[in-house]
């Protein structure tokens, strides 16, 4: 049976990723916490890389998923933009969320500080 995703081909871009930027194996091992045999073997296209692995790839060289995974054919779908305004929206909301939850813990904070003061006091 084939393969959906070719280790080789997933490799392959990921060394060219590491040759054209000239560093070395055991530099990008260290930054993935691997160890350099074994992102070789990623490399080689003898193994897969982990989820995480492939996350910190991607990131460290601010390339998408889609693109480690399958290569320049990896064409955005007309609906990536909608799906990017709501990964969007949801951050902002999140942190909306966020920014109050730490104003009412500060609150909460001030409270009790002050509640402290008072009992020294007397």
């Amino acid at each position: 049976m084939q393969e959906i995703l070719s280790k080789k081909e997933i490799g392959e871009r990921i060394k060219e990723l590491r040759v054209n930027s000239g560093l070395s194996q055991a530099f990008i091992a260290n930054i993935l916490s691997l160890s350099r045999s074994n992102y070789s073997q990623i490399e080689l296209g003898n193994q897969y890389p982990s989820f995480n692995t492939l996350h910190e790839i991607a990131r460290y060289y601010s390339k998408t998923y889609d693109w480690l995974l399958h290569g320049d054919s990896a064409e955005p779908t007309p609906e990536a933009p909608a799906k990017i305004s709501l990964i969007l929206s949801d951050l902002e909301n999140a942190f909306k969320s966020f920014t109050n939850s730490l104003k009412k813990l500060e609150h909460e904070l001030n409270h009790i500080r002050a509640k402290k003061y008072k009992s020294k006091l007397h």
